[in-house]
């Protein structure tokens, strides 16, 4: 199991997925299963839930924004990026498979280079105690699955407006899971007829592979991507840039080996290699080409002292390689573009090695829960001296039943992240503009404080809700240094608080109904509002069950936003409305119509100033194989 399974240690309280079914079994494979026995109900882990996925389902992104607390930032298309909590960029973790995974995108994650269909489970960890993941996890963890059960499948789906078709299938033999996928779609269009830079094409795939000897088993994983003709979308485009990806290469890989008396040792290792090309309207066109390895591994130790279960471990992660060539052709004399920021080759290495310790116990009804991690990381680049840092976090947890139907839950957690070599040392271009690093940055630091209760108002109401608050210490803000320079300084400090309420009423074995709400607020010691923070998001959701058929609908409600940050900008209020209708015509096969923005809106999925307007109304048709 993963990584995910030793932090699922740490109480607190998360909103539930839509339903009332048991969570998904998921094929855990980086840590032993044994001994990790946890009252489900009071993790603060949420699971992307499949009957409310009618959103666009460009990339996974568009599935984890279903989930309360996760929200879109920055740009849009394929790379649009996401936060959890107001935590985005580099302070958030996601995994595939148990493999982290690092882009250098100032943005941050998008994995669109995975499709979606491929996923067979997502989840978000929410909470300050995701920090113990380490650097990039001080907001919350994403994790995502290939692991799939013994069916066999085969999925073409078309949709409207973007001439978007995509076919996938995965197939399982024994022990073997093997999984492959074709996407290609042209430009989309907003719905006042704007044209969006959403192109692209791309194949990916996987091959999982576990086998069993004694009481060792061994777990393999390939995940391949090759993609092409990616556009860039973003409000610049067409009127004075265009930007895009004409190539993108990744190659993830993994072998791990579990022992039933308790323990684990995994390796793995993330190729990637790909190029980003910018024409800024009579000022230059670039050509920056990107290339890295993420190497790393793990080894866990279980053991038992009295009634305490206790786990020890080592985690390893390097960055060898990183390199980023940039070519321009200056097509007048541009004064205001510094010299050096136009002509930068970059290359720089990272090594982090932690040790941690979780320590689990019970006192009556009440859980409790005590983790501790010390990590140690040294980066160097071709043009600056090395810097070596060192970190401690720690985290305390607790679930205690108030009475048969109310579980109140708290968790009090220190965090830190490291500055991105990026944010340290790089300088040049990227389809945003020109980036000057800043080699003087401080780690940023966190305390965060989490309460949350549930309560089983009837058997089939249910009332889960949290409200947290973060205190930050030389929080990282990007900032524009002029006009066409942008650059990363420290803040002494800032402050996000927020809460989320979701009460969900199951009706009948046919008839679902969620009502969720979010909030939160974030600003500097100067009180200026934070860039990335959660929209204020109304949701109901509702699914009806016709035997055969299913019906589900979203309806979210984002009032305005008046109060933003330097980098964004005001956004009018909007409501987006989706519908999706899953008809069962034999025992294997099935399809699905989804309509997504029925209404039509124009609106933008994130405050940034360079966001796009997202599509216009579309229909989606798919049909799916079993075998």
């Amino acid at each position: 199991m993963s990584k995910t399974s030793l932090y699922l240690l740490l109480f607190s309280l998360s909103p539930f997925a839509f339903s009332v079914e048991e969570e998904p079994e998921i094929i855990e494979i980086l840590a032993p299963k044994q001994s990790l026995t946890m009252a489900q109900k009071s993790q603060n882990l949420s699971y992307v839930d499949n009957r409310f996925t009618q959103g666009l389902n460009r990339t996974i992104a568009d599935q984890l924004t279903s989930l309360s607390g996760v929200s879109f930032t920055g740009q849009g298309g394929q790379f649009q990026s996401y936060a959890i909590r107001g935590f985005s960029r580099g302070r958030i973790r996601t995994e595939v498979n148990g493999i982290p995974i690092i882009t250098d995108r100032r943005a941050g994650n998008s994995i669109s280079f995975l499709a979606p269909e491929l996923f067979t489970s997502a989840s978000v960890i929410k909470g300050p105690s995701s920090s113990l993941y380490g650097s990039d996890a001080l907001g919350g963890v994403i994790n995502l699955s290939t692991q799939m059960t013994d069916n066999s499948m085969l999925s073409i789906q078309g949709q409207t407006d973007s001439d978007l078709f995509s076919v996938s299938a995965k197939h399982s033999i024994n022990k073997l899971n093997l999984g492959v996928a074709y996407q290609r779609a042209n430009n989309q269009h907003a719905a006042d007829q704007q044209t969006l830079n959403t192109q692209f094409e791309r194949v990916s795939g996987f091959v999982n592979y576990q086998y069993q000897h004694n009481d060792l088993t061994t777990y393999v994983s390939w995940l391949p991507s090759v993609g092409k003709d990616i556009g860039k979308s973003n409000a610049k485009f067409v009127s004075s840039e265009v930007s895009g990806y004409p190539e993108e290469l990744h190659s993830l890989a993994q072998i791990q080996i579990n022992s039933d008396s308790g323990w684990l040792v995994k390796l793995f290792h993330h190729y990637q290699n790909w190029d980003s090309k910018s024409l800024k309207f009579e000022q230059y066109d670039s050509l920056t080409q990107y290339k890295s390895h993420t190497l790393g591994g793990q080894w866990l130790r279980q053991f038992t002292f009295n009634t305490i279960d206790s786990y020890f471990g080592v985690d390893w992660l390097s960055r060898k390689g990183v390199n980023i060539d940039s070519e321009y052709e200056l097509y007048l004399p541009q004064n205001d573009l510094p010299f050096e920021l136009i002509n930068n080759d970059f290359a720089g290495s990272q090594d982090n090695l932690a040790v941690f310790n979780n320590n689990h116990w019970q006192l009556g009804h009440s859980h409790f829960s005590l983790s501790l991690r010390l990590d140690w990381l040294e980066q160097q680049s071709n043009k600056h001296n090395n810097i070596a840092e060192q970190e401690f976090s720690s985290a305390l947890s607790a679930s205690v039943p108030l009475a048969n139907s109310v579980d109140l839950t708290f968790e009090l957690a220190t965090g830190f992240r490291y500055p991105t070599l990026s944010e340290r040392f790089f300088n040049g271009n990227t389809p945003r503009g020109l980036i000057a690093g800043n080699e003087g940055l401080m780690p940023e630091t966190s305390f965060g404080k989490q309460i949350g209760l549930t309560w089983l108002v009837s058997s089939p109401i249910q009332i889960n809700t949290s409200f947290y608050h973060y205190e930050l210490d030389n929080y990282i803000e990007r900032y524009a240094v002029n006009a066409n320079v942008l650059s990363y300084r420290n803040l002494a400090s800032a402050q996000i608080h927020g809460f989320e309420i979701e009460a969900s009423w199951y009706i009948s074995d046919s008839v679902e109904h969620a009502l969720s709400y979010q909030e939160q607020t974030g600003k500097d010691n100067n009180q200026q509002i934070l860039d990335d923070l959660l929209p204020k998001k109304l949701n109901w959701r509702m699914l009806v069950n016709f035997n055969k058929a299913v019906l589900t609908q979203s309806v979210s409600y984002f009032p305005e936003t008046k109060e933003v940050g330097e980098s964004e900008t005001f956004r009018a209020g909007y409501t987006l409305w989706d519908l999706s209708l899953s008809y069962q015509l034999t025992q294997n096969q099935s399809m699905s119509l989804v309509i997504n923005n029925i209404n039509n809106e124009n609106y933008y999925a994130s405050l940034d100033k360079d966001a796009p307007l997202q599509p216009k109304r579309s229909v989606k048709l798919s049909t799916t194989w079993l075998f």
